[in-house]
């Protein structure tokens, strides 16, 4: 009986989530309805279009065991660094000044 319940719960929870997608999208001015875009994925099962059938093929391809190190031999950047040490010291530098600035006794900096 408890499984019966819980059955007709799930149900009744999945009712009234479709009833506020109905409403948030009716509040929203579009005129498809849950229902509707329900019925439209469910047949795109069968007839996928190109963009559903261009993920399966890149799901579809057998991965590749690659180590860490050799990930990152492979894929190292010789450009120029993120962080530049110049750029870094002078904020370290300005947020330096504004701690000792904040000091009791230290306003008039």
């Amino acid at each position: 009986m408890a499984i019966f319940v819980a059955i007709f719960l799930a149900l009744l929870v999945a009712a009234g989530v479709l009833l506020a997608a109905g409403a948030a999208s009716s509040a929203t001015g579009k005129s498809a309805s849950p229902l509707r875009t329900f019925r439209t994925g469910w047949s795109g099962r069968k007839n996928p279009d190109t963009d559903q059938r261009a993920a399966a093929a890149a799901a579809a391809v057998e991965p590749v065991d690659l180590s860490l190190a050799q990930f990152l031999r492979e894929t190292v950047d010789e450009g120029e660094a993120y962080l530049q040490v110049d750029d870094l010291a002078a904020t370290l530098q300005r947020a330096r000044d504004k701690a000792v600035g904040a000091l009791p006794g230290n306003r008039d900096r």
